[in-house]
Formats: C-alpha cells, sequence, structure tokens
C-alpha cells in the first residue's frame, strides 16, 4: 500500500501447457463491466451491484464477488499469494494454481473460510502487469455449494483493459478538498483514495507524508467505538510504539475518534508519526489514515487540516 469494443462473439477456450491452465477471452453481450474498475466478467445469476464495495453481491446467500486494483507490480504482489499469508487472514487454502488470463500471468486461489458463524469458499484470482495487479475477491457461502461453482466460472470471464479510463471520484461517496494541502491525488484502490506529496505511488518525494481515505465493505455493529478505534491503529502498516492522543471528533455531522501515534514502519523501521481518524456513519465507517517521516508536527497539521475537509457527497 504504500509505495497500486465490445465484440459481438464469445470465446473461452481452456489448453493446458507445461501443466499450466491458459484462458482467452473476449468482450461479449454478456459481459458487464465493475463500475470503477478496468474488469468486465458475465456476472452469476442472482448477482446484482454491489452498495459498499466495487463488484458484486447476492444478498439472499450473503455471497460477494470485490474487484480491488492495486497500485502495485503483479510480479510482487503474487508474492504474498501463500497458504501461509492467506492462513494469517483466517482462510485456510485448498489450491494454488498458476494461470495465464489473455496472455498475462495470474493466481487462482481456492480457499474456505469461518465468519459469522458460517463457512465460506474463497476465490482469489490475481493477475495483472508491472504497473498494477487486479485481484477479484469471492466469498460464496457454502449452502448451496451450486453457488461456489457459479461464481469460480464468472471470475474465470474476467476481461480487463489495460488502458480503460476510471474517474475515481465518481464512484464514491465522499469528497476530500485539496485546494489548501500540499497532498495530490495519486491513485484509487477500490473504494479508497491515496494522496502523496507528488502524485505518484510510490511517492518519488523524500517528504513521505500521506493519506487514505477509505469507507468499509460491509456493516459494523460497534459496541465500544473507542475501543474499535485503539484496535485499528494496531493493523495499520506501523508497529505503534507510543499512542500520544486519543480525542473525541466530529466531521460532516458525524462522530468518531482522532488517534495521533508514534511508531515505526513494519518493513523499513523507520521513524514515523500517524493521524488515524474514523467516523462511524449508519453501520458503516470511514478510515482517514495519514503517516508522515519528517517534519511531524506541521505535517500532521497538514494531515488533520486535510481530514477535516471530509464530507458526504
Amino acid at each position: 500500500m504504500k509505495q497500486i469494443l465490445l465484440f459481438t462473439i464469445f470465446l473461452l477456450t481452456f489448453s493446458t501447457i507445461f501443466g499450466q491452465t491458459k484462458t482467452t477471452n473476449v468482450l461479449t453481450a454478456k459481459h458487464i463491466n465493475i463500475e470503477g474498475t478496468k474488469i468486465s466478467l458475465i456476472p452469476p445469476d442472482g448477482f446484482i451491484k454491489a452498495t459498499n464495495f466495487l463488484g458484486l453481491q447476492q444478498n439472499q446467500s450473503g455471497s460477494t464477488i470485490m474487484v480491488l486494483d492495486i497500485p502495485a507490480p503483479f510480479s510482487e504482489t503474487s508474492k504474498g499469494l501463500t497458504k501461509e499469508g492467506f492462513l494469517s487472514q483466517g482462510v485456510n487454502v485448498k489450491e494454488i494454481e498458476n494461470l495465464t488470463l489473455n496472455n498475462l500471468p495470474a493466481v487462482l486461489v481456492t480457499g474456505e473460510q469461518n465468519a459469522h458463524g458460517n463457512v465460506y469458499t474463497k476465490y482469489v484470482l490475481c493477475f495483472g502487469t508491472e504497473n498494477e495487479t487486479m485481484m477479484i475477491n469471492a466469498s460464496i457461502s457454502n449452502n448451496p455449494k451450486e453457488i461456489a461453482i457459479a461464481v469460480k466460472n464468472s471470475i474465470l470471464t474476467s476481461f480487463y483493459e489495460a488502458d480503460k479510463k476510471i474517474n475515481p471520484f465518481l464512484i464514491i461517496d465522499y469528497a476530500i478538498d485539496l485546494s489548501k494541502s500540499k497532498l495530490q491525488f495519486a491513485k484509487n484502490a477500490a473504494n479508497s483514495l491515496i494522496f502523496t506529496t507528488d502524485g505518484i505511488i510510490p511517492t518519488k518525494s523524500a517528504d513521505k507524508t500521506y493519506l487514505i481515505v477509505a469507507k468499509s465493505f460491509s456493516t459494523t455493529d460497534v459496541k465500544d467505538r473507542k475501543l474499535f478505534c485503539l484496535n485499528r491503529v494496531k493493523q495499520l502498516p506501523v508497529e505503534i510504539t507510543k499512542i500520544e492522543t486519543t480525542t473525541e471528533i466530529s466531521i460532516d455531522g458525524i462522530s468518531g475518534y482522532e488517534i495521533i501515534a508514534s511508531g515505526q514502519d513494519k518493513k523499513t523501521s523507520a521513524n514515523e508519526k500517524i493521524c488515524q481518524v474514523i467516523l462511524f456513519s449508519d453501520n458503516l465507517y470511514y478510515i482517514l489514515f495519514g503517516s508522515t517521516n519528517n517534519d511531524y508536527d506541521n505535517n500532521i497539521s497538514e494531515i488533520k487540516n486535510l481530514i477535516k475537509t471530509f464530507n458526504r457527497k
């Protein structure tokens, strides 16, 4: 995270070369574009446009197909697609297959996950270029199992338009005012926006101050909001060494908590200071996370002022 036309005939062929499945798709009238992404696919029966994320959902079963655009080369992100990595997220991997999808290297992960008292089949299809990685994350209720088969077939119809132009601001329900900030829009990923000092990811600036704004994918019943925020800050890519302040806050008519903390980057061990704000609205929440590596007081003030411009459309 830190430093991601329409043909009238359909052709889907599978062939095995050196033990690897090769899939070639073209767009058809049955394909739909996942709004806000470069991915089109043939949806499974009963799936509709998702409410809180980029993808599809089936309300009756609670099954979802989520499309993520990761601003990182596939050669790097694919290294994290391991059994150990998924197990740390609560997914028990059954199979990892190397594929070729429309002449791009791809990986299909099949697994299971226990969540909310139910067992879900998980399919993660990941492919991409040296510029970006596309990840299609499907979670399917095991009752009935036929849905899982339909979802797997659906995501394998994926067609990727690398040059498709996306307006990230049309697919989110909030806005940030950059007019008085040194930060610039750099990238969108799923339903989040990323801002850096030079508008590039990874930033090429020595000043690595950045802000990420995102909306939760699903409803969350939070009993203790302050505790939720304190626990959430521990999941950031910063090893927190000191929480300096925890303050109740209200922005755009919704309340939450602001946490200012010091820590170290989990990969580089570089010292950082962070500002996390979580705002709760209608069993969903918005998280605004900023970090800086220098001139801490001024840059945290910069982040806080930018966060205060948050407003829902």
